[in-house]
């Protein structure tokens, strides 16, 4: 028997039913089909013991919408969409629900769009760096031209370090100054 004719009448999904036949159900009879399902399954873990009583299938409105086509669900779309005068709290509250998805999505386009207006392109971004790279290599060969004569005349470990310190502070500083006035 094919695992598709099975699973109907199972009342299981195709592939659920293929996922039970790896696990090794019989597939040759309805009867020892369901006689492995009842010793190897859980049977809180079956349709018959869903908490909502949901059987799993498409309610007969959702079975209509599927099989109408496009462009019918279109048109009653947008004759019962803004029905403010209507009575009915169930098209009120559908509609109601669409304005303000509708406007969630207004608004999340908008800021997408001052978003990607305030994005830089990425040869911009690539200059940038590479000229701050260069800057910052260019500091610190200057910086080991500048102290290395005052360097020379020192023997305390603790004074090198402390002037060093001192140096890469003055360094770093001047770095970020230079990023904030380009900035400018």
């Amino acid at each position: 028997m094919q695992t598709k004719e099975l699973s109907k009448l199972l009342g299981i999904s195709h592939q659920l039913c293929n996922r039970h036949k790896k696990r090794g159900m019989p597939c040759d009879s309805l009867a020892s089909a369901k006689k492995w399902r009842e010793s190897n399954l859980d049977i809180t873990r079956t349709q018959l013991w869903r908490a909502d009583s949901n059987s799993g299938k498409l309610s007969s409105e959702t079975q209509a919408i599927n099989e109408k086509p496009i462009e019918d669900l279109k048109q009653e779309v947008n004759a019962t969409q803004l029905d403010l005068e209507s009575t009915d709290a169930e098209i009120l509250y559908k509609n109601a629900r669409a304005l303000r998805e509708k406007s969630a999505a207004l608004q999340l386009a908008a800021e997408h769009e001052k978003y990607i207006g305030s994005l830089v392109e990425k040869s911009v971004i690539e200059k940038i760096i590479f000229e701050r790279g260069r800057q910052f290599r260019d500091g610190l060969m200057t910086c080991s031209r500048r102290m290395a004569p005052e360097l020379a005349g020192m023997e305390d470990i603790k004074e090198i370090e402390a002037a060093l310190s001192r140096e890469f502070r003055a360094l770093l500083e001047n770095f970020v100054k230079m990023s904030e006035a380009r900035q400018n």
